[in-house]
């Protein structure tokens, strides 16, 4: 479950594999089955999700 800055929590599948996306502070939101990295605007205060 990914949780953004503002508090706003969502479970975030990846579209190419279906696998729970996650976040790291380097690395920012990817799949960690495929490695493919995600840009998402959060739906709860419309910033980028970093």
């Amino acid at each position: 479950m990914l949780r953004h800055s503002c508090g706003y929590e969502a479970k975030v599948l990846c579209k190419k594999c279906g696998t729970l996306l996650i976040y790291r502070e380097r690395a920012g939101v990817y799949c960690p089955s495929c490695g493919r990295h995600v840009t998402i605007v959060c739906p709860g205060c419309g910033k980028v999700w970093d």
